[in-house]
């Protein structure tokens, strides 16, 4: 049985082209290559036809989605007055040597008449072009990057088809022609017009459905990553070199250098899978020949790879056997692959300074669309062994130093005994029991040594923030001279070890306990599961974190059993600061008009100026000069204060495109 279903029809744009002589007309806006010369006394007009698919194969494919007031996703539908880029390519075909010369211009929609979509193309000719005298041959391409000397229409890769915030048009092309040259009878001038320009979908469309019928949570992938020789998504196009394929049609050639080794990244915004729904997720390819069946590792992620941070963790691996794909097909995996699942996880930590570690703060968050009750939940700490002398010994692996059960009793919240109020409940405003915590909401942990910054009314104000709880620090008037309030505010502390010269620092983790089966009493017998991880892993590396403050990257929603510590894991840092940003699922996102700014794109939350111009203080702008985020290698075996200002400027963070201040807003709504 096949394991990839075809759908819909051959995809194609018909057109038509035609060239006049007009001198009056204002030049069109056409981008030549820095090795050519164009006249601006002839303009080649394309009159085209773009063929539509039947409605059932557009609702098979076509993804509408709207994002920041911007089309994203797949292109395959117009309206009027969008525009396409178009590359051409002009060959003298008696001058076998000769340069070929290539223009871009831009394809306008102009109006759909049927299921057809009628469009115009205004480029200025080359200046040694006529037709009259010689033989000139023109092919063409949209949906690419470029065309190089030799003729082949550049496809980069899908990953850059959101790069820029536009939707992704799949490549399409038209076979090399010959321009000739006429005298229309009515004006008496030489007109210019092809024998027959079709534009040819090339490749194919492959789609994998996301099944999130039974899930908790809203999933969002932007990247999907396959391994496999059986199809390949970046290369050329050669315009003017063709074969015949296996339906014995002449096609042009493919020229790739990816092979069953390589890691095709797909980038995509193309919309969520909403909890009770599924969604098709497409990418373009090209099928290879072959027979029999070639295997296919597909992994989806919550975000892309990036050139200088590596890549991400994937949530979803699955392999599939496939069997060769049709060309110019519409593919989709049979088999519906099941939405990870969600669960509390951990959002921000803030380290302070001090060997005893008592100066932190923890947010919790919950990104499911269900309650969460906080006391089933524990957080654990787990000290470094100064004695050990392997990773087996640094650490232990199940035996915690301290655990504390992330809902305190009243009793053990902080107390200043000037009549400040320094914890936040707000349950019984979203009409829920003290200890529940809502869909896509947080819960706040600090100690008695952090500083909240005189913010308790901005908190109190914060939507996602229903729990602000004050606990204790190590000694002294800070603790309430109080043992068990100490006690439990332990497992919160992140102290450092002193191990010749180096800072080796705790682990922490955060965990669901349950009942067993035949559980009769009260603290008999349970299970302990764990649900996510900061500076936890398996893998021999000990930890080393300076005093910063940590941030779970937007999108980072699932919880993980390991912190992931590449470039490119789930969290980013900063030079602490307390407070700023308690609250908010990531209180940063992108804003296109700050891209070309020191901002980067980065805008504050909180920060309600708009435009480029960006407030000048720091508490208004939320510190994106002074603290910047960063993506540090959290694998390093040394990670002091110095190294953390070197890698400051070295890995700069900005959060991606699609974490645009809507969905920055609906994350703690």
């Amino acid at each position: 049985m096949d394991l990839l279903r075809i759908y819909g029809a051959t995809l194609l744009l018909a057109l038509t082209v035609g060239l006049s002589a007009c001198k009056n007309d204002e030049p069109p806006a056409t981008t030549p290559t820095t090795s050519e010369e164009t006249s601006t006394d002839q303009k080649i007009t394309f009159n085209v036809d773009i063929e539509g698919l039947s409605s059932e194969d557009l609702r098979t494919i076509i993804q509408e989605n709207i994002v920041n007031g911007k089309h994203a996703g797949l292109k395959l539908v117009w309206n009027p007055g969008d525009k396409e880029t178009l590359y051409l390519a002009f060959k003298r075909a008696d001058a076998p040597g000769s340069t070929l010369t290539v223009l871009k211009s831009s394809l306008t929609i102009i109006k759909k008449e049927g299921k057809r979509y009628k469009a115009s193309v205004d480029v200025n000719a080359p200046v040694w072009l006529n037709p009259a005298k010689e033989k000139v041959i023109i092919a063409g391409a949209i949906g690419v990057s470029g065309i190089d000397a030799s003729g082949g229409a550049l496809v980069p890769g899908p990953r850059s088809f959101y790069d820029s915030g536009d939707p992704y048009t799949p490549p399409m092309y038209f076979a090399p022609t010959q321009l000739r040259v006429r005298t229309n009878p009515g004006t008496r001038e030489r007109e210019y017009y092809a024998d027959d320009l079709t534009f040819h979908f090339f490749g194919s469309m492959i789609g994998a459905t996301i099944d999130n019928m039974q899930g908790n949570m809203t999933y969002s992938p932007h990247e999907v990553t396959i391994k496999t020789d059986a199809f390949s998504t970046e290369g050329a196009i050669q315009l003017f070199d063709y074969e015949t394929d296996v339906n014995n049609n002449s096609v042009p050639k493919w020229k790739t250098t990816q092979n069953a080794g390589t890691t095709q990244r797909v980038y995509f915004e193309q919309g969520d899978v909403e909890r009770g729904k599924k969604h098709t997720y497409y990418f373009w390819a090209v099928p290879a020949q072959f027979s029999g069946r070639r295997e296919m590792l597909m992994e989806f992620r919550t975000d892309a790879y990036d050139p200088t941070l590596g890549a991400t963790a994937d949530e979803i691996t699955t392999k599939w056997s496939v069997k060769q794909l049709a060309a110019g097909k519409v593919h989709r995996l049979p088999i519906e692959i099941p939405a990870p699942m969600g669960d509390l996880i951990i959002t921000e930590v803030f380290i302070g300074g001090g060997t005893y570690g008592a100066a932190t703060a923890w947010e919790f968050y919950n990104p499911t669309d269900f309650p969460i009750n906080l006391k089933d939940y524990y957080i654990q700490r787990f000290d470094y062994n100064k004695t050990g002398s392997s990773a087996s010994m640094w650490y232990s692996r199940n035996t915690p130093t301290y655990e504390s059960r992330l809902l305190p009793d009243p009793n053990l919240l902080f107390q200043d005994g000037l009549g400040v109020a320094s914890s936040i409940d707000k349950s019984g405003d979203y009409g829920v029991i003290r200890g529940v915590l809502p869909p896509h909401k947080s819960a706040v942990f600090y100690t008695a040594a952090v500083v909240n910054k005189g913010m308790m009314p901005q908190f109190r104000n914060r939507e996602g923030l229903v729990y602000l709880f004050n606990i204790a620090a190590e000694t002294g008037i800070l603790s309430n001279y109080s043992t068990d309030k100490r006690l439990y505010a332990e497992a919160f502390y992140a102290p450092r070890f002193d191990v010749n010269g180096q800072q080796y620092r705790s682990r922490h983790r955060i965990v669901r306990k349950y009942s067993n089966k035949g559980g009769k009493t009260k603290g008999g017998s349970y299970s302990v599961e764990t649900v996510d991880a900061f500076f936890w892993y398996t893998n021999g590396i000990r930890a080393q974190y300076p005093t910063a403050t940590f941030f779970r990257k937007p999108g980072r929603n699932l919880p993980r059993k390991e912190m992931q510590i590449n470039h490119n894991s789930d969290w980013v840092m900063r030079h602490r600061y307390e407070a700023l940003d308690w609250g908010y699922r990531f209180s940063y996102y992108f804003d296109r008009d700050r891209v070309k700014t020191p901002a980067l794109g980065i805008h504050w939350m909180e920060d309600t100026s708009t435009g480029s111009t960006i407030p000048a203080l720091s508490k208004k702008n939320g510190y994106i000069f002074e603290r910047p985020i960063f993506a540090p290698d959290y694998s390093k075996d040394k990670m002091g204060f110095d190294e953390l200002k070197r890698e400051a400027k070295l890995y700069k963070y900005v959060p991606p495109m699609w974490w645009t201040k809507e969905r920055a807003l609906a994350a703690d709504k």
